[in-house]
């Protein structure tokens, strides 16, 4: 099971603190994480011309998704939810997330706005006409292959993983909503303030850091292939974990320790539960040798453009500013 279908299933019945996290993988063995999937290109899909002639691209699980003129889209994603209102006209936009429009954050960008459950019955939101849904494979199972017996075209997401994840489908929506420019505008603009966020680190030396949380039994990571490790790279410190783990490793505290992170990032509200972790006590960070930073959950869990907001938070408080 991957990392979005557990953390959105979590969110669902136990609200995580009132945010809506984007991923987690679910895992009861504290495993060192060798292997993952195949991470898709960081650049635009491919075109591909059907065999009637007409222009698609594919989508994360290889369906080709004709270029059309979209009118009526849905968005049941919070990474997409946010992609839309930068990139397409409003009169587009047939409804986003209702996870989006709950969000304390940044709720007020979509107010007003017809909202849906991905993760409930498709038939909800083939009553509305849509003609193109975004959405990830994680949701009502058989969801797509619903939508798409419905006449209705599917651009799934795909495992969301980060920068490489965010910029497939960032650059295929742009295709999709005809303002590929735009799309890629978005993305270098993105890219550059990631970049320009590091470099305000000047002659500071870096800082050994590890992203942390708790999941049920589990002390759960998040490191290199995941948007917790960019966040943490573009904030401007060492991702302590990457150079032995991968993916979101389930860590016992021993591992911990022998990572030796000075500084320990996780979400508002789990700072308390990753030192009462049977042995945790013992890591300088849970002992005042070092520090536990704590970030919202809607800024750390969301592997979309709210990635640079994390990081410029997480820098100003470590760092302190340029």
């Amino acid at each position: 099971m991957n990392r979005t279908r557990v953390a959105n299933s979590v969110a669902l019945l136990v609200a995580l603190a009132g945010t809506m996290a984007l991923g987690w993988p679910s895992t009861n063995q504290r495993v060192r994480s060798t292997r993952a999937r195949p991470l898709v290109s960081e650049g635009a899909p491919p075109r591909v011309t059907l065999g009637n002639g007409e222009l698609a691209i594919p989508d994360a699980a290889g369906h080709l998704v004709p270029l059309r003129h979209y009118q009526r889209i849905i968005s049941t994603n919070l990474v997409t939810d946010r992609l839309l209102v930068e990139l397409c006209e409003p009169t587009r936009i047939l409804a986003i997330s209702r996870a989006a429009a709950e969000r304390k954050r940044d709720g007020f960008r979509y107010q007003g706005m017809t909202t849906v459950d991905g993760f409930g019955p498709p038939e909800a939101m083939v009553a509305l006409r849509p003609d193109l849904v975004l959405t990830n494979s994680f949701g009502s199972p058989g969801s797509a292959e619903r939508l798409r017996g419905a006449g209705i075209e599917v651009f799934d997401l795909g495992e969301l993983r980060g920068k490489s994840s965010l910029s497939y489908v960032a650059l295929g929506l742009g295709e999709l909503l005809e303002v590929p420019e735009r799309a890629q505008r978005l993305m270098q603009e993105f890219k550059n303030r990631l970049r320009r966020l590091k470099s305000d680190l000047g002659s500071r030396t870096p800082i050994r850091a590890m992203y942390l949380s708790t999941l049920g039994p589990d002390l759960q990571g998040g490191t290199r292939g995941t948007s917790y490790h960019d966040i943490l790279v573009a904030a401007g410190l060492i991702d302590a974990a990457a150079a032995s783990y991968r993916d979101w490793p389930a860590y016992a505290a021993e591992q911990v320790l022998a990572l030796a992170p000075e500084i320990i990032v996780t979400r508002e509200g789990f700072a308390e539960g990753i030192c009462k972790y049977p042995g945790m006590d013992h890591a300088p960070p849970c002992r005042g040798q070092g520090r536990i930073v704590e970030l919202p959950g809607e800024l750390l869990d969301e592997p979309g453009l709210a990635m640079l907001e994390a990081a410029e938070t997480l820098f100003a408080l470590v760092y302190g500013g340029p």
